[in-house]
């Protein structure tokens, strides 16, 4: 089986988690590296130094022999660099968001699906072991109907303010909202209706200055019944931490990202560790096989991979939990649009 040819496109924090992952992935060969800030080029560079090495997109983009990019570039570039990729020929994985504007990601979706290419969002917990062994366990019924989600993600330290900027990163509530709120549709097999959250004091006033809060908490109604409750934050000090509760009608599960990712079945028989689901790095281990699937979907093999439509859909949820906090009020999660 011959490698996918890739560039990254933005080697900040996300790029170099990325660099550093793909190195393990033997269905992706990392060819070209794009980053405008010269010291993180070389820095990449020094990881992959058989990558040509690019400070303009577009040159990137047009790099011989090229099959696929991952952007990892800030969030704004995100439309306009997929957009490019896809008119290059490109399949395309790109960081959460695709767009702060969930229509354009939409539009994105549509653009690839015209031109025959993969666009895949990197909700890389759906490939991490933790939760895709959830999934498994929820989807074999082995806690039956869910009816209680909670989501936890605690950062250890706020990003810097400018970061935190909504105009820039979506604000807590995309920029990290997005992967709880993906996680509690993907799990449950159903939408999110409905939200209402609040915000609470502010730790780290270069956030506050940002137009940013650095805790939230929202709760979620699904259709059909059932709630999911989300925490976010930003100064858990000790750590990266996310964990995620389901409880069922005849059980639960636990996964935990810290000391270790785990995760753990409960039912009447007790409370057992689910084979297969433990790793050192939920992060790492995420990345990794979000990769393989990214390969295989190239391939044609089969692989469900969430595109834009989920990218637009946790982007529509996190606008409502910001509008929700601002307010007091629950607020509608708007309806994707039919046109």
């Amino acid at each position: 089986m011959e490698a996918l040819r890739m560039a990254i496109i933005g080697i900040g924090r996300m790029g170099r988690s990325h660099l550093n992952a793909l190195g393990t992935v033997d269905e992706v060969d990392v060819v070209a590296l794009a980053e405008p800030a010269p010291s993180a080029l070389r820095a990449a560079g020094d990881i992959r130094p058989a990558a040509a090495r690019y400070t303009n997109v577009s040159d990137a983009l047009t790099h011989a022999g090229l099959d696929a990019c991952l952007i990892a570039s800030p969030t704004p570039t995100h439309p306009q660099v997929v957009a490019a990729a896809l008119d290059a020929g490109l399949h395309v994985l790109c960081e959460k968001p695709l767009a702060l504007d969930a229509e354009e990601a939409e539009r994105l979706g549509e653009q690839a699906a015209a031109l025959g290419l993969v666009l895949q969002v990197g909700f890389w917990r759906r490939f991490s072991p933790p939760w895709s062994a959830a999934k498994g366990c929820i989807d074999t019924n082995a806690i039956g109907t869910p009816l209680m989600i909670r989501l936890s993600q605690w950062d250890a330290e706020a990003p810097p303010g400018a970061f935190c900027d909504p105009a820039v990163s979506g604000g807590l509530a995309i920029d990290c909202g997005v992967h709880e709120f993906d996680l509690a549709m993907w799990l449950t097999g159903r939408r999110i209706t409905r939200v209402s959250a609040w915000s609470l004091p502010i730790v780290d006033e270069d956030v506050g200055a940002a137009g940013d809060v650095d805790n939230l908490v929202a709760v979620l109604e699904l259709d059909g019944g059932g709630v999911a409750t989300v925490d976010l934050s930003r100064n858990a000090r000790y750590g990266d931490d996310v964990r995620t509760e389901v409880l069922g009608s005849h059980g639960a599960l636990f996964v935990d990202a810290l000391p270790i990712g785990r995760t753990r079945l409960a039912t009447a028989d007790g409370v057992r560790e689910v084979a297969a689901a433990a790793v050192a790095d939920v992060m790492a281990a995420g990345v990794v096989c979000q990769a393989r699937a990214f390969a295989a979907a190239v391939r044609g093999d089969g692989a469900d991979v969430p595109g834009a439509t989920a990218s637009a859909e946790a982007t529509r949820i996190g606008v409502a939990v910001i509008e929700a906090a601002r307010t007091g009020r629950a607020v509608a999660v708007a309806a994707r649009s039919t046109t």
